[in-house]
Order: C-alpha cells, then sequence, then structure tokens
C-alpha cells in the first residue's frame, strides 16, 4: 500500500494577524451587542411600541468572512 507524505501545516504572520484581527472585532461586535442590550432595556417599552410598529424582526446575515471561515452565528450558536 502506498502512504502519501504527511500533510504540513504552517502558520505564518499574516495568519496570525488575521486571527488577532478577527478576534478583536468579534470583542467588539460583542461590547457593541451588549451595549445596545443595555440601552433597549432602559427604554424597552418605547422599543417594544416601535418593533410592533415595524413588524416582525429578521435575523442578522452572517458576512461573508464568517460564513467561509466558519464563524458563529450572531443568535449564540
Amino acid at each position: 500500500m502506498l502512504r502519501r507524505p504527511a500533510t504540513t501545516i504552517t502558520l505564518t504572520s499574516v495568519d496570525l494577524d488575521a486571527y488577532e484581527a478577527n478576534r478583536q472585532r468579534k470583542i467588539w461586535e460583542k461590547q457593541q451587542q451588549q451595549q445596545a442590550q443595555a440601552a433597549h432595556t432602559s427604554n424597552g417599552a418605547d422599543m417594544r411600541s416601535e418593533r410592533n410598529q415595524q413588524g416582525p424582526v429578521r435575523p442578522q446575515q452572517r458576512n461573508q468572512k464568517d460564513r467561509i471561515m466558519g464563524g458563529r452565528t450572531r443568535q449564540g450558536n
């Protein structure tokens, strides 16, 4: 039986920079979401009436990078 050579995975500084930038972006997005939720709870009655006028809330779509790289959805998955 023939064996193929072992797969070698290499990480470059560009890969690490991209990973770190993506991680920082996700942290920033989470902070923004938490701030928005805090603002939402402080004036929840006003937001509920506006939401009822606007109709049902549609789920956010993931950006292309998250779809390709396997990022988690923003609904907590």
